[in-house]
């Protein structure tokens, strides 16, 4: 959405535990992380440049945590970032925090919004780190009793070229859950009449 981008791709990028004896990564820099952690920084940079590339963005960036520290240097040294930087004309504020920090206390990702429900309920889709399987069956002729039969017809929320689905998506982030569920409703009512389909709905 226009507020939020999500990278799977380097979900499992995590700091690296302390241990005595040796220094964290804030004191030694990226040289001294392990060789597979090093690339997926580089990646995060690269990815993160490409991202600020598209929109047009001229950064400042905060840390916080010993691994944030290493990512906001790399990106602030990184060659085509600062081509970029000179002549992006929108400014932006990137703050970095390591996700370890989230141990420490009851810390959240998450509000009362219909997606964050949605995608904490249903189960992954195979192979990828955020987006949720949508079992359409039930639409379908391809009905079964077999408890072991995974019939999968996917279906999509994020359709950014039909503006209608946009408006949808947009709604289930930022409404609250029953203010989201109603205007699915209403889509749904919406599309059932221009079809000429009969719908019955109770507000149960």
């Amino acid at each position: 959405s226009a507020e939020l981008c999500l990278l799977p791709a380097l979900a499992a990028l995590l700091p690296p535990l302390p241990s005595p004896g040796r220094p964290g990564p804030a004191e030694v820099g990226l040289g001294a992380l392990p060789a597979e952690l090093r690339a997926a920084v580089r990646a995060l940079v690269g990815d993160l440049d490409a991202l600020f590339t598209a929109l047009g963005l001229r950064e400042e960036s905060f840390a916080v945590g010993a691994l944030s520290r290493v990512v906001a240097a790399e990106l602030a040294s990184y060659a085509p970032a600062r081509n970029r930087r000179r002549t992006a004309t929108n400014k932006a504020s990137i703050v970095f925090v390591d996700r370890m920090l989230d141990l420490a206390g009851a810390v959240g990702h998450h509000g009362d919004s219909l997606a964050e429900k949605i995608l904490s309920v249903l189960p992954k889709l195979p192979g990828h780190k955020t987006d949720v399987m949508v079992n359409m069956v039930e639409l379908t002729a391809l009905q079964t009793t077999d408890e072991s039969c995974n019939i999968i017809a996917p279906g999509c929320l994020a359709q950014p070229n039909d503006p209608a689905a946009k408006a949808l998506w947009e709604s289930f982030m930022n409404l609250k859950q029953k203010e989201a569920v109603m205007e699915a409703r209403r889509h749904l009512v919406e599309a059932a009449s221009r079809e000429n389909l009969p719908i019955k709905m109770s507000m149960g």
